[in-house]
């Protein structure tokens, strides 16, 4: 197991979640990704590694995520950018969580519609992922939307990364980055 804080495996970090990733780097996780370009992110990225796959394609899943328990060890930490928590992969990834007998947290990164106020069961179908496995503290992080004058706009980058890393220091059950409340009629 390396020095330092353990390791913090991402999926999804290539793109919006890339600032959390550097500062975790940072501030002494080694970090792992498994995305489509991930080699080609997390190259010259100090105590960063990527593992190339698509999470679609679930043998290449398993073996990036082999690959990425073989670098880093078991992961202490976990954020999961998955566009679609029907495939096998979000499970896969919740099992890796936590060495024998410790326990680890998956900060789950959804969209605001999965929170919307009219699916109340959204939420919780979300959480299942990690449902019955002891190991695995799962967090969630949903990425509301910013209302302004001219309308609603979804985050940005920098916003995501910075609501995401929050979530971490704050260890809540569930983090709103932005509002999902009042519901805007453009986000219907």
């Amino acid at each position: 197991m390396a020095e330092g804080l353990g390791h913090a495996l991402i999926v999804g970090g290539t793109g919006m979640l890339a600032a959390a990733a550097d500062r975790l780097a940072q501030d002494g996780w080694r970090v792992s990704h498994i995305a489509r370009h991930a080699t080609t992110f997390a190259a010259g990225r100090e105590g960063q590694a990527g593992f190339d796959a698509d999470y679609h394609d679930e043998a290449a899943f398993r073996a990036a995520l082999a690959a990425a328990l073989e670098w880093g060890g078991p992961p202490g930490l976990g954020i999961a950018w998955f566009r679609t928590l029907k495939l096998p992969t979000p499970r896969l990834m919740a099992e890796a969580m936590g060495a024998p007998g410790a326990s680890a947290r998956l900060f789950q990164v959804v969209g605001s519609r999965t929170a919307h106020p009219n699916h109340p069961d959204r939420l919780p179908r979300a959480a299942a992922v990690a449902e019955g496995l002891p190991n695995c503290l799962l967090r969630q992080v949903v990425l509301g939307f910013r209302l302004e004058p001219a309308g609603a706009r979804a985050n940005t980058n920098a916003e995501i990364s910075a609501g995401v890393l929050e979530a971490i220091a704050a260890d809540r059950p569930l983090t709103i980055v932005g509002q999902v409340d009042p519901w805007p009629l453009d986000r219907a």
